[in-house]
Protein backbone atom coordinates (compact mmCIF):
# COMPACT_ATOMS: atom_id res chain seq x y z
CA UNK A 1 0.00 0.00 0.00
CA UNK A 2 2.95 2.32 0.85
CA UNK A 3 4.68 1.65 -2.81
CA UNK A 4 1.46 2.23 -4.28
CA UNK A 5 1.15 5.74 -2.30
CA UNK A 6 4.22 6.88 -3.30
CA UNK A 7 3.96 5.69 -6.86
CA UNK A 8 0.77 7.71 -6.93
CA UNK A 9 2.12 11.09 -5.65
CA UNK A 10 5.59 10.42 -8.09
CA UNK A 11 2.92 10.20 -10.88
CA UNK A 12 0.73 13.26 -9.58
CA UNK A 13 3.97 15.08 -9.10
CA UNK A 14 5.32 14.81 -12.91
CA UNK A 15 1.78 15.41 -14.13
CA UNK A 16 1.64 18.65 -12.36
CA UNK A 17 5.55 19.13 -13.47
CA UNK A 18 4.16 18.44 -17.56
CA UNK A 19 1.29 20.78 -17.15
CA UNK A 20 2.36 23.26 -15.03
CA UNK A 21 3.63 25.51 -18.05
CA UNK A 22 0.15 25.39 -19.77
CA UNK A 23 -1.42 26.63 -16.31
CA UNK A 24 0.75 29.32 -16.45
CA UNK A 25 0.28 30.20 -19.96
CA UNK A 26 -2.91 29.97 -19.26
CA UNK A 27 -2.74 32.07 -16.35
CA UNK A 28 -1.06 34.69 -18.50
CA UNK A 29 -3.49 35.13 -20.95
CA UNK A 30 -6.19 35.56 -18.30
CA UNK A 31 -4.45 38.61 -16.93
CA UNK A 32 -3.81 39.81 -20.66
CA UNK A 33 -7.54 39.60 -20.94
CA UNK A 34 -8.46 41.72 -18.10
CA UNK A 35 -6.23 44.52 -19.76
CA UNK A 36 -8.35 47.19 -21.75
CA UNK A 37 -5.53 46.99 -24.34
CA UNK A 38 -6.31 43.87 -25.06
CA UNK A 39 -10.17 43.75 -24.70
CA UNK A 40 -12.60 43.26 -27.45
CA UNK A 41 -15.30 46.27 -27.33
CA UNK A 42 -19.09 45.26 -27.60
CA UNK A 43 -20.06 45.93 -31.08
CA UNK A 44 -23.06 48.22 -31.58
CA UNK A 45 -24.89 45.44 -33.07
CA UNK A 46 -24.77 43.75 -30.19
CA UNK A 47 -26.36 46.04 -27.76
CA UNK A 48 -28.78 48.27 -29.66
CA UNK A 49 -30.42 50.76 -27.52
CA UNK A 50 -33.81 52.17 -27.61
CA UNK A 51 -34.65 55.51 -29.54
CA UNK A 52 -35.35 58.71 -27.33
CA UNK A 53 -38.86 58.34 -26.75
CA UNK A 54 -39.54 54.61 -26.35
CA UNK A 55 -40.27 54.92 -22.58
CA UNK A 56 -39.84 51.74 -20.32
CA UNK A 57 -41.48 49.25 -20.77
CA UNK A 58 -42.52 49.78 -24.62
CA UNK A 59 -41.44 47.48 -27.44
CA UNK A 60 -39.57 48.89 -30.38
CA UNK A 61 -37.64 47.45 -33.60
CA UNK A 62 -34.01 47.58 -34.07
CA UNK A 63 -32.75 48.58 -37.66
CA UNK A 64 -31.18 46.57 -39.87
CA UNK A 65 -27.11 47.68 -39.12
CA UNK A 66 -25.81 49.55 -41.72
CA UNK A 67 -23.88 47.36 -44.50
CA UNK A 68 -20.41 48.62 -43.43
CA UNK A 69 -21.22 47.90 -40.22
CA UNK A 70 -20.45 44.19 -40.14
CA UNK A 71 -17.19 45.25 -42.58
CA UNK A 72 -14.23 42.55 -41.48
CA UNK A 73 -11.26 43.52 -39.48
CA UNK A 74 -8.44 45.09 -41.74
CA UNK A 75 -6.32 42.49 -43.08
CA UNK A 76 -9.27 39.77 -42.08
CA UNK A 77 -9.07 36.69 -44.49
CA UNK A 78 -12.38 33.74 -44.40
CA UNK A 79 -11.27 30.54 -42.74
CA UNK A 80 -11.01 27.48 -45.62
CA UNK A 81 -11.84 25.01 -43.13
CA UNK A 82 -14.96 22.89 -42.96
CA UNK A 83 -17.57 24.06 -40.49
CA UNK A 84 -18.80 20.70 -39.05
CA UNK A 85 -22.61 19.51 -37.67
CA UNK A 86 -24.06 21.16 -35.21
CA UNK A 87 -22.99 19.92 -31.59
CA UNK A 88 -24.59 17.34 -29.85
CA UNK A 89 -27.93 18.71 -28.00
CA UNK A 90 -27.59 17.50 -23.86
CA UNK A 91 -30.86 19.10 -23.25
CA UNK A 92 -33.22 16.42 -22.47
CA UNK A 93 -36.60 17.98 -23.61
CA UNK A 94 -40.06 16.45 -24.27
CA UNK A 95 -40.28 15.69 -28.24
CA UNK A 96 -42.87 14.45 -30.47
CA UNK A 97 -43.05 11.21 -32.26
CA UNK A 98 -43.23 13.19 -35.73
CA UNK A 99 -43.22 9.99 -38.57
CA UNK A 100 -45.20 12.38 -41.48
CA UNK A 101 -46.89 15.36 -41.65
CA UNK A 102 -50.04 15.38 -39.63
CA UNK A 103 -52.38 15.92 -42.71
CA UNK A 104 -51.55 15.82 -46.24
CA UNK A 105 -49.27 18.59 -47.63
CA UNK A 106 -48.93 20.04 -51.13
CA UNK A 107 -45.48 21.16 -51.22
CA UNK A 108 -45.31 24.19 -53.44
CA UNK A 109 -41.85 24.77 -53.35
CA UNK A 110 -40.14 21.32 -55.00
CA UNK A 111 -37.33 21.25 -57.16
CA UNK A 112 -38.28 17.46 -58.25
CA UNK A 113 -37.56 17.42 -62.01
CA UNK A 114 -39.10 15.39 -64.05
CA UNK A 115 -41.95 12.60 -62.35
CA UNK A 116 -40.47 9.19 -61.17
CA UNK A 117 -42.02 6.57 -58.90
CA UNK A 118 -39.06 7.23 -56.60
CA UNK A 119 -40.15 10.69 -56.05
CA UNK A 120 -43.54 9.31 -55.57
CA UNK A 121 -42.76 6.65 -53.11
CA UNK A 122 -40.64 9.31 -50.79
CA UNK A 123 -44.23 11.92 -51.11
CA UNK A 124 -45.98 8.73 -49.27
CA UNK A 125 -43.09 8.32 -46.91
CA UNK A 126 -42.85 12.02 -45.35
CA UNK A 127 -46.91 12.38 -46.15
CA UNK A 128 -46.64 15.01 -49.28
CA UNK A 129 -49.84 14.41 -50.71
CA UNK A 130 -48.64 16.51 -54.12
CA UNK A 131 -46.21 18.39 -55.10
CA UNK A 132 -45.45 22.18 -57.67
CA UNK A 133 -42.31 20.75 -59.12
CA UNK A 134 -40.76 24.12 -60.16
CA UNK A 135 -38.21 22.37 -62.70
CA UNK A 136 -40.40 22.26 -66.04
CA UNK A 137 -38.68 24.98 -68.27
CA UNK A 138 -39.80 25.85 -71.47
CA UNK A 139 -39.82 23.97 -75.03
CA UNK A 140 -38.97 20.74 -74.90
CA UNK A 141 -38.44 20.66 -71.56
CA UNK A 142 -41.74 21.22 -70.18
CA UNK A 143 -43.21 19.14 -72.87
CA UNK A 144 -41.03 16.22 -71.39
CA UNK A 145 -41.84 17.30 -67.57
CA UNK A 146 -45.90 17.09 -68.84
CA UNK A 147 -44.93 13.61 -70.17
CA UNK A 148 -43.45 12.14 -67.10
CA UNK A 149 -45.76 13.28 -64.62
CA UNK A 150 -48.96 12.08 -66.97
CA UNK A 151 -49.75 8.70 -64.73
CA UNK A 152 -49.55 11.46 -61.74
CA UNK A 153 -51.45 14.16 -62.80
CA UNK A 154 -54.11 14.64 -59.46
CA UNK A 155 -50.39 14.86 -57.48
CA UNK A 156 -47.94 16.14 -59.28
CA UNK A 157 -48.24 20.18 -60.25
CA UNK A 158 -45.54 21.08 -62.95
CA UNK A 159 -44.72 24.78 -63.24
CA UNK A 160 -42.74 26.39 -66.69
CA UNK A 161 -39.93 28.45 -65.53
CA UNK A 162 -39.31 31.89 -66.70
CA UNK A 163 -35.96 32.64 -68.68
CA UNK A 164 -34.36 35.75 -70.12
CA UNK A 165 -34.27 33.92 -73.39
CA UNK A 166 -37.16 32.03 -75.41
CA UNK A 167 -37.22 30.28 -78.11
CA UNK A 168 -34.03 31.27 -79.57
CA UNK A 169 -35.17 35.19 -78.52
CA UNK A 170 -33.36 36.59 -75.96
CA UNK A 171 -35.33 39.59 -73.45
CA UNK A 172 -33.34 42.42 -75.12
CA UNK A 173 -34.67 41.72 -78.64
CA UNK A 174 -37.75 43.49 -79.24
CA UNK A 175 -40.00 40.17 -80.11
CA UNK A 176 -39.14 38.46 -76.73
CA UNK A 177 -42.44 40.12 -75.14
CA UNK A 178 -44.53 38.78 -77.96
CA UNK A 179 -42.38 34.92 -77.79
CA UNK A 180 -42.39 34.54 -74.05
CA UNK A 181 -46.29 35.28 -73.83
CA UNK A 182 -46.62 32.79 -76.56
CA UNK A 183 -44.47 30.56 -75.07
CA UNK A 184 -46.23 30.53 -71.80
CA UNK A 185 -49.72 29.97 -73.61
CA UNK A 186 -48.34 27.08 -75.62
CA UNK A 187 -47.45 25.69 -71.81
CA UNK A 188 -50.97 26.57 -69.86
CA UNK A 189 -52.65 24.97 -73.02
CA UNK A 190 -50.30 21.73 -72.82
CA UNK A 191 -51.42 21.31 -69.04
CA UNK A 192 -48.63 23.58 -67.23
CA UNK A 193 -49.81 24.34 -63.76
CA UNK A 194 -48.14 28.01 -63.10
CA UNK A 195 -45.00 29.85 -63.87
CA UNK A 196 -41.28 29.64 -61.42
CA UNK A 197 -39.30 32.58 -61.60
CA UNK A 198 -35.78 32.04 -60.10
CA UNK A 199 -33.67 35.50 -58.51
CA UNK A 200 -31.73 35.31 -61.74
CA UNK A 201 -34.44 37.98 -62.18
CA UNK A 202 -33.06 41.07 -60.82
CA UNK A 203 -29.80 39.54 -59.65
CA UNK A 204 -28.14 38.06 -63.14
CA UNK A 205 -30.30 38.97 -66.09
CA UNK A 206 -28.82 41.95 -67.85
CA UNK A 207 -29.70 44.67 -69.92
CA UNK A 208 -27.43 45.57 -73.49
CA UNK A 209 -25.71 48.31 -70.55
CA UNK A 210 -24.53 45.96 -67.82
CA UNK A 211 -27.63 46.78 -65.40
CA UNK A 212 -29.75 44.20 -63.82
CA UNK A 213 -32.91 43.64 -65.64
CA UNK A 214 -36.30 44.19 -62.74
CA UNK A 215 -39.11 42.40 -62.23
CA UNK A 216 -41.11 45.47 -62.98
CA UNK A 217 -39.23 45.82 -66.65
CA UNK A 218 -41.96 46.19 -69.05
CA UNK A 219 -41.21 43.29 -71.18
CA UNK A 220 -42.15 41.38 -68.54
CA UNK A 221 -45.84 42.67 -68.68
CA UNK A 222 -47.09 40.23 -71.91
CA UNK A 223 -45.74 37.39 -70.04
CA UNK A 224 -47.58 38.19 -66.07
CA UNK A 225 -50.60 39.46 -67.80
CA UNK A 226 -50.88 35.46 -69.86
CA UNK A 227 -50.58 34.47 -66.35
CA UNK A 228 -53.47 36.11 -66.07
CA UNK A 229 -55.37 34.95 -68.23
CA UNK A 230 -55.34 31.69 -67.71
CA UNK A 231 -55.42 31.90 -63.79
CA UNK A 232 -52.27 30.41 -63.24
CA UNK A 233 -49.95 31.35 -60.41
CA UNK A 234 -46.26 32.83 -60.73
CA UNK A 235 -44.13 31.57 -57.95
CA UNK A 236 -41.82 33.97 -57.74
CA UNK A 237 -38.26 34.15 -56.23
CA UNK A 238 -36.91 37.55 -55.81
CA UNK A 239 -33.69 39.01 -54.04
CA UNK A 240 -31.91 37.07 -51.81
CA UNK A 241 -31.08 36.34 -48.51
CA UNK A 242 -30.09 39.44 -46.41
CA UNK A 243 -26.70 38.36 -45.17
CA UNK A 244 -25.87 37.46 -48.58
CA UNK A 245 -25.86 41.73 -49.39
CA UNK A 246 -24.08 42.06 -46.33
CA UNK A 247 -19.66 42.04 -46.28
CA UNK A 248 -18.37 38.45 -45.55
CA UNK A 249 -16.81 38.86 -41.90
CA UNK A 250 -17.24 37.23 -38.88
CA UNK A 251 -20.02 39.18 -37.58
CA UNK A 252 -21.89 37.69 -40.62
CA UNK A 253 -24.11 34.92 -39.36
CA UNK A 254 -24.20 33.33 -42.55
CA UNK A 255 -20.34 33.42 -42.75
CA UNK A 256 -20.25 31.93 -39.66
CA UNK A 257 -22.51 28.99 -40.58
CA UNK A 258 -19.71 28.39 -43.15
CA UNK A 259 -21.73 29.45 -46.31
CA UNK A 260 -18.53 30.78 -47.71
CA UNK A 261 -15.67 28.51 -46.24
CA UNK A 262 -13.70 27.61 -49.20
CA UNK A 263 -15.82 28.52 -51.67
CA UNK A 264 -14.65 32.04 -52.20
CA UNK A 265 -17.26 34.72 -52.36
CA UNK A 266 -20.01 33.03 -54.48
CA UNK A 267 -23.57 34.10 -53.80
CA UNK A 268 -22.51 37.43 -51.78
CA UNK A 269 -23.58 40.53 -53.55
CA UNK A 270 -21.45 43.40 -51.52
CA UNK A 271 -19.70 46.05 -53.35
CA UNK A 272 -19.88 43.48 -56.65
CA UNK A 273 -22.10 45.99 -58.99
CA UNK A 274 -25.11 44.15 -57.88
CA UNK A 275 -28.53 45.78 -57.19
CA UNK A 276 -29.30 46.14 -53.47
CA UNK A 277 -32.13 44.81 -51.96
CA UNK A 278 -33.98 47.78 -51.56
CA UNK A 279 -34.09 48.10 -55.45
CA UNK A 280 -35.41 44.60 -56.06
CA UNK A 281 -38.22 45.00 -53.72
CA UNK A 282 -39.44 47.60 -55.37
CA UNK A 283 -39.57 46.65 -58.64
CA UNK A 284 -41.39 43.86 -57.03
CA UNK A 285 -44.40 46.25 -55.26
CA UNK A 286 -44.26 48.10 -59.09
CA UNK A 287 -45.06 44.46 -60.37
CA UNK A 288 -47.98 43.17 -57.90
CA UNK A 289 -49.42 47.10 -58.83
CA UNK A 290 -48.99 46.90 -61.91
CA UNK A 291 -50.51 43.51 -62.48
CA UNK A 292 -53.94 43.14 -59.96
CA UNK A 293 -55.17 40.32 -61.55
CA UNK A 294 -51.81 37.78 -61.09
CA UNK A 295 -51.42 36.26 -58.67
CA UNK A 296 -47.90 36.16 -57.08
CA UNK A 297 -46.58 33.54 -54.58
CA UNK A 298 -43.76 35.17 -53.47
CA UNK A 299 -40.77 32.58 -52.41
CA UNK A 300 -39.34 32.39 -48.96
CA UNK A 301 -41.35 34.72 -47.20
CA UNK A 302 -40.17 37.24 -50.02
CA UNK A 303 -37.21 36.89 -49.01
CA UNK A 304 -38.55 39.40 -45.93
CA UNK A 305 -38.32 36.80 -43.01
CA UNK A 306 -35.37 39.59 -41.58
CA UNK A 307 -38.27 42.18 -41.36
CA UNK A 308 -42.02 40.58 -40.50
CA UNK A 309 -43.69 44.20 -40.40
CA UNK A 310 -42.15 44.43 -45.03
CA UNK A 311 -43.78 41.20 -44.87
CA UNK A 312 -47.13 42.67 -43.45
CA UNK A 313 -47.39 45.53 -45.52
CA UNK A 314 -46.97 43.38 -48.84
CA UNK A 315 -49.86 41.48 -48.10
CA UNK A 316 -52.16 44.49 -46.57
CA UNK A 317 -50.78 46.47 -49.72
CA UNK A 318 -51.50 43.77 -52.60
CA UNK A 319 -54.28 41.47 -52.67
CA UNK A 320 -52.58 39.76 -55.09
CA UNK A 321 -49.70 38.98 -52.87
CA UNK A 322 -49.07 35.48 -51.82
CA UNK A 323 -46.26 33.81 -49.63
CA UNK A 324 -44.75 30.65 -49.26
CA UNK A 325 -42.19 29.25 -46.38
CA UNK A 326 -39.91 27.70 -47.85
CA UNK A 327 -36.24 28.18 -46.79
CA UNK A 328 -37.23 30.21 -44.22
CA UNK A 329 -38.21 27.76 -41.37
CA UNK A 330 -34.64 28.23 -40.06
CA UNK A 331 -35.55 31.82 -39.80
CA UNK A 332 -39.07 31.57 -38.27
CA UNK A 333 -37.98 28.98 -35.57
CA UNK A 334 -35.81 31.43 -34.17
CA UNK A 335 -38.98 33.25 -33.25
CA UNK A 336 -41.54 30.78 -32.99
CA UNK A 337 -44.32 32.98 -30.97
CA UNK A 338 -44.28 36.20 -33.08
CA UNK A 339 -44.30 33.92 -35.89
CA UNK A 340 -47.39 31.76 -34.66
CA UNK A 341 -48.90 34.99 -34.17
CA UNK A 342 -48.32 35.63 -37.57
CA UNK A 343 -48.88 33.14 -39.78
CA UNK A 344 -52.64 32.60 -37.50
CA UNK A 345 -52.94 36.24 -38.34
CA UNK A 346 -52.22 36.04 -42.46
CA UNK A 347 -53.71 32.14 -42.75
CA UNK A 348 -55.09 32.74 -45.66
CA UNK A 349 -52.26 34.06 -47.38
CA UNK A 350 -49.27 31.53 -46.64
CA UNK A 351 -48.60 28.39 -48.18
CA UNK A 352 -46.34 25.36 -47.61
CA UNK A 353 -42.99 24.62 -48.87
CA UNK A 354 -39.38 23.32 -48.54
CA UNK A 355 -37.04 24.01 -51.48
CA UNK A 356 -36.24 20.23 -51.30
CA UNK A 357 -35.59 18.00 -53.63
CA UNK A 358 -35.81 14.28 -54.05
CA UNK A 359 -32.42 13.40 -52.14
CA UNK A 360 -33.33 15.16 -49.24
CA UNK A 361 -33.17 12.99 -46.57
CA UNK A 362 -36.52 12.30 -44.63
CA UNK A 363 -35.20 12.64 -40.98
CA UNK A 364 -33.24 15.82 -41.24
CA UNK A 365 -35.48 17.83 -44.21
CA UNK A 366 -38.78 16.72 -44.17
CA UNK A 367 -39.98 16.02 -40.50
CA UNK A 368 -38.30 19.02 -38.75
CA UNK A 369 -40.56 20.89 -41.23
CA UNK A 370 -43.26 19.08 -39.71
CA UNK A 371 -42.38 19.59 -36.10
CA UNK A 372 -41.92 23.11 -36.92
CA UNK A 373 -45.26 23.40 -37.69
CA UNK A 374 -47.44 20.74 -35.66
CA UNK A 375 -45.89 21.39 -32.27
CA UNK A 376 -44.23 22.99 -29.58
CA UNK A 377 -41.07 20.90 -29.32
CA UNK A 378 -38.15 23.40 -28.59
CA UNK A 379 -34.44 23.21 -29.48
CA UNK A 380 -34.33 20.91 -32.01
CA UNK A 381 -32.34 20.88 -35.81
CA UNK A 382 -33.52 23.06 -38.53
CA UNK A 383 -34.79 21.31 -42.14
CA UNK A 384 -31.85 22.41 -43.58
CA UNK A 385 -32.33 23.64 -46.86
CA UNK A 386 -28.22 23.84 -47.59
CA UNK A 387 -26.28 21.82 -46.12
CA UNK A 388 -22.53 22.27 -46.68
CA UNK A 389 -19.19 19.75 -46.46
CA UNK A 390 -18.46 19.65 -43.24
CA UNK A 391 -22.22 18.99 -41.90
CA UNK A 392 -23.28 22.78 -41.11
CA UNK A 393 -26.37 24.15 -41.86
CA UNK A 394 -25.65 26.82 -44.31
CA UNK A 395 -28.41 28.86 -43.06
CA UNK A 396 -27.29 29.05 -39.45
CA UNK A 397 -25.52 27.43 -37.00
CA UNK A 398 -28.30 27.47 -34.27
CA UNK A 399 -31.61 25.39 -33.13
CA UNK A 400 -35.28 26.26 -33.72
CA UNK A 401 -38.73 26.06 -31.59
CA UNK A 402 -41.77 24.80 -33.21
CA UNK A 403 -45.24 27.24 -33.57
CA UNK A 404 -47.63 24.43 -32.52
CA UNK A 405 -50.26 25.71 -35.38
CA UNK A 406 -54.05 25.40 -34.80
CA UNK A 407 -55.95 22.43 -36.30
CA UNK A 408 -57.64 24.65 -38.64
CA UNK A 409 -54.34 27.22 -39.27
CA UNK A 410 -52.37 24.29 -40.23
CA UNK A 411 -54.66 22.69 -42.41
CA UNK A 412 -55.18 25.94 -44.59
CA UNK A 413 -51.08 26.38 -44.71
CA UNK A 414 -50.59 23.06 -45.35
CA UNK A 415 -52.81 22.11 -48.91
CA UNK A 416 -56.39 24.40 -48.25
CA UNK A 417 -54.60 27.68 -49.36
CA UNK A 418 -52.93 26.31 -52.91
CA UNK A 419 -55.83 24.13 -53.50
CA UNK A 420 -57.19 27.92 -54.44
CA UNK A 421 -54.54 27.77 -57.69
CA UNK A 422 -54.34 24.55 -58.17
CA UNK A 423 -58.01 22.46 -58.07
CA UNK A 424 -56.68 19.93 -59.90
CA UNK A 425 -54.86 18.26 -56.85
CA UNK A 426 -58.44 18.86 -54.71
CA UNK A 427 -59.82 15.31 -55.61
CA UNK A 428 -56.19 13.72 -54.89
CA UNK A 429 -56.60 15.38 -51.31
CA UNK A 430 -59.36 14.43 -50.15
CA UNK A 431 -58.93 10.91 -51.12
CA UNK A 432 -55.90 10.96 -48.68
CA UNK A 433 -58.00 12.91 -46.44
CA UNK A 434 -60.52 10.68 -46.21
CA UNK A 435 -58.26 7.13 -46.20
CA UNK A 436 -56.71 9.21 -42.90
CA UNK A 437 -59.63 9.57 -40.98
CA UNK A 438 -58.73 13.52 -40.98
CA UNK A 439 -61.95 14.88 -42.10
Amino acid sequence: MTNLRVGSMVLIAAACGAVAPQISSLWTVVEAQRRDDVRVGTPPYAAPHAPAGVKEGETWIPELPGMDALAPPVGWQPSRVDVPWMPATLLRLPRTNVIRAKYPVIDFHLHAGNTTPQLIQLMDRVGVAAEVNLNGGTGASIDSALKASEPYRDRVADFMTWSDTVNGININAPRYPAAWAAELERGFTAGAMGLKVAKGLGLAAKNPDGTFIQADDPRLDAGWEMCAKYNKPVMIHLSDSIGRFYPISPSNERYEAGLWHGSGDEGNYDKNGSPSHERIEKARENMHARHPRTIFVNAHMAMLYYDPAKVAALLDTYPNAMVETSATVQDLGRAPRFWRDFIIKYQDRILFGTDGNPRMDPDTFWLPHFRFFETFDEYFEHPAQIRLAGGSPGHGRWNISGIGLPEQVLRKVYYQNALKYLPSLRDSLNRLVTARGLQ
